[in-house]
């Protein structure tokens, strides 16, 4: 029981103030454990005021039809929610008659300052396909777009369908297409009444997507993008479950605590209660898993985008970030929930650090070094889980000021934080969806 308590007091960020670490190795007479507000204060803080960005446009739309609604608005959320833009707002545009027709008018929105200037248009063109068109214009450009692109889609998979188009507006605009045809999933709740949630990559559509009998922890997307996570039915041990149902068979007694799978699903590796600790096993699979560390309290797995396995586990004085079966986050530190994201500038680690009542996100190289601290004096900040484009991180915070609690999404450098929900949670994760069945047009 005293296991689980901890275990469940690592993953929850509400009761995060109330999880203590397993108690330190005593040091010698002579040593003192490291303070930890001093090895805090010593980080260099990165997110401070934003950066210039480029100005860009939207092109607005007076036609109702709901699927150019849902396309213009899923656009121009996600081009304001990337991080590499400024978007002109709506009242800003420049004059005119804006039909579905319409031409761009490159020189007046020039005139606005803005650099660039997207078009999307969304019809019905069948009961059950919609046709969707992305434009992109650079001002120096001229007339001639620099991205033009038509698809047919299944009328129901229109807001999906829609994040597509604008992660290869974004690609068009920075060289790199976007990360918001995905989801994410994470666990909220406390006590026993713990669910796994669902959530698109901006905010829509939150749903609770395991059954209330269960007390739900860790999920993730495996294999086929199927969702996994862990649950303990009427105080049985946590076991691994999926919407379809479950338990899963292991190899391995105990209650499973952490799951986490390889980008290319090729690995898992799972966190199993074992005798006093937390012990990490990995494998192709869950029937084939085997003994990956020695290290105790072993929380959180992931895999890192080079397929290095990483965790939370006990150091010297608390938990510490371990890559290969390396610490890399300073001695003295609570560390938990690391994730990576494939940065256009190097993979980043980026996880979650305490001292006191507060937990702020850091970010380093893969294999440490260049410690940067991402949040500050801004409650607890926790469960960072990376975009699949490697440039956004997404966490969950309670902090009070600005627009309050919830789950956020910032530039992975700690620049233009922004709420896309209210909820708060932990053991964030946040993936690309499947493939989808639109079909490119020719204009």
């Amino acid at each position: 029981m005293r296991l689980a308590q901890y275990a469940l007091g690592a993953l929850a960020l509400a009761a995060a103030a109330l999880a203590a670490p397993p108690a330190p190795a005593q040091a010698p007479a002579s040593t003192a454990p490291p303070n930890p507000d001093e090895i805090l204060g010593h980080i260099t803080v990165v997110a401070g005021a934003s950066r210039p960005l480029p100005k860009i446009g939207v092109l607005p739309s007076l036609v109702s039809d709901p699927e150019d609604v849902t396309l213009h608005s899923v656009v121009r959320r996600d081009l304001e929610l990337c991080g590499e833009f400024e978007v002109l707002p709506d009242s800003a545009a420049p004059d005119g008659l804006y039909l579905s027709d319409s031409p761009v008018d490159v020189k007046a929105w020039s005139a606005k300052g803005v650099e660039a200037v997207v078009s999307v248009r969304g019809k019905k063109v069948a009961p059950d396909k919609v046709e969707l068109v992305g434009q992109a214009f650079l001002v120096n450009r001229g007339q001639a777009p620099v991205f033009d692109k038509k698809f047919i889609v299944p009328l129901r998979d229109v807001r999906f369908e829609s994040h597509r188009v604008a992660d290869q507006l974004i690609g068009a605009l920075t060289g790199q297409n976007g990360g918001f045809a995905s989801h994410m999933t994470f666990a909220s709740g406390s006590g026993s009444l713990r669910r796994v949630f669902t959530i698109d990559a901006d905010g829509h559509d939150a749903k609770a997507v395991s059954p209330p009998e269960q007390t739900a922890i860790a999920p993730v997307f495996g294999k086929n993008e199927q969702l996994h996570y862990a649950a303990s039915v009427k105080g049985d041990e946590y076991k691994i479950f999926t919407p379809a149902g479950g338990p899963l068979a292991l190899p391995v007694k105990g209650s499973v605590y952490g799951i986490a799978f390889s980008k290319d699903r090729s690995q898992v590796a799972l966190s199993i209660g074992v005798g006093s600790t937390i012990k990490l096993f990995s494998g192709p699979d869950f029937q084939s898993i085997k003994p990956a560390s020695e290290v105790g309290m072993a929380l959180h797995p992931a895999f890192t985008p080079t397929g290095k396995l990483a965790f939370s586990g006990e150091g010297r004085y608390g938990q510490r970030i371990y890559v290969g079966g390396k610490a890399i986050s300073p001695e003295g530190l609570f560390a938990s929930a690391p994730t990576f994201c494939n940065h256009p500038d190097g993979v980043k680690a980026v996880y979650a650090v305490g001292a006191g009542k507060n937990t702020d996100l850091v970010v380093s190289g893969e294999t440490g070094g260049g410690l940067a601290r991402l949040t500050q004096s801004q409650g607890r900040n926790g469960y960072p889980a990376c975009s699949p484009d490697g440039r956004l991180v997404a966490f969950f915070s309670t902090r009070t000021s600005g627009e309050g609690p919830g789950l956020y999404i910032m530039r992975v450098d700690g620049q233009r934080p922004k709420r896309i929900s209210n909820l708060l949670g932990d053991s964030l994760r946040w993936d690309p969806l499947p493939p989808g069945k639109a079909v490119e047009a020719k204009n």
